[in-house]
């Protein structure tokens, strides 16, 4: 299944990623329907506020409360053999991250910790192994506090940090919701462990490899990434334009790679 290496990797693009408007809103007046979109909205900002490593459809899951499905499409991949160790862990960990979101719905501690100890387990040397160990102290921490507020009574109070505007016009509308925290929040090196996690995987499609060193071009050539790197962003580019010829990227990589030839940074 196709779709199941774009969920994994979560490398589809912002503009791209709309949901389908519930029935039920046709039934609300207009205030309300608002106001419905705002909750929604601030519910994926929050979640990927809180939590640097979510992917984009793991945030989209959290935000239409579809938990159960990314779930079950994660799980897919974590159980398809041509993948690396690396990337079924990937899938575990994911899962895991849903269901302890705090801003989820569906949140549910005890099955998030169930599949972060079965990351830790079955995938020791992995990338995902190293980061669920602190996301299952996190749980245990939280379990000590007296009052567990709902997802909802987080959001009433929820404000977006001033620095973490995932919206913000400099960026390019391209980068993915993982790649656009990691620009503002510093930790392009971080994200960039995942995107190369995907290329040196042999059982993932050369499309999603595209993808990958897509974004890892744009991340190091971000004007609000304080590490930009603008020789190794056209690194990435002239790759991408040399390895993969036929991706649907190609034509947005040569004029991102014609730009940073002709207008080099000061």
């Amino acid at each position: 299944m196709r779709s199941v290496y774009f969920a994994l990797l979560s490398l589809t693009l912002l503009s791209g990623c709309s949901p389908t408007t519930p029935l039920f809103i046709a039934q609300l007046g207009g205030q309300d329907v608002v106001e419905y979109k705002t909750m929604k909205t601030n519910r994926m900002s929050a979640a990927v506020e809180e939590e640097s490593d979510l992917l984009t459809y793991s945030a989209q899951a959290i935000r239409n409360n579809k938990s159960a499905g990314a779930e079950e499409l994660y799980l897919t991949g974590y159980r398809d053999k041509n993948f690396s160790g690396q990337i079924r862990a990937i899938s575990l960990y994911q899962i895991g991250l849903v269901y302890m979101s705090r801003y989820n719905d569906d949140r549910d501690d005890k099955k998030a910790l169930n599949y972060l100890y079965q990351v830790t387990n079955e995938f020791p040397a992995t990338l995902a192994a190293q980061r669920a160990q602190a996301r299952i102290q996190i749980i245990n921490q939280r379990s000590q506090e007296p009052i567990q507020k709902t997802a909802r009574e987080l959001l009433v109070h929820w404000q977006p940090s001033s620095e973490l505007n995932l919206e913000k016009p400099s960026l390019d509308r391209d980068l993915t919701m993982l790649s656009r925290r990691a620009v503002l929040k510093d930790r392009v090196g971080e994200a960039s462990q995942l995107y190369l996690l995907a290329l040196g995987d042999s059982g993932v499609p050369e499309d999603i490899k595209a993808k990958a060193l897509y974004q890892l071009a744009l991340m190091n050539m971000a004007s609000d990434n304080p590490q930009a790197d603008r020789d190794a962003a056209i690194g990435y580019l002239r790759q991408l334009l040399s390895q993969y010829p036929d991706s649907d990227l190609y034509d947005q990589a040569a004029r991102h790679l014609d730009n940073a030839l002709n207008n080099p940074a000061p």
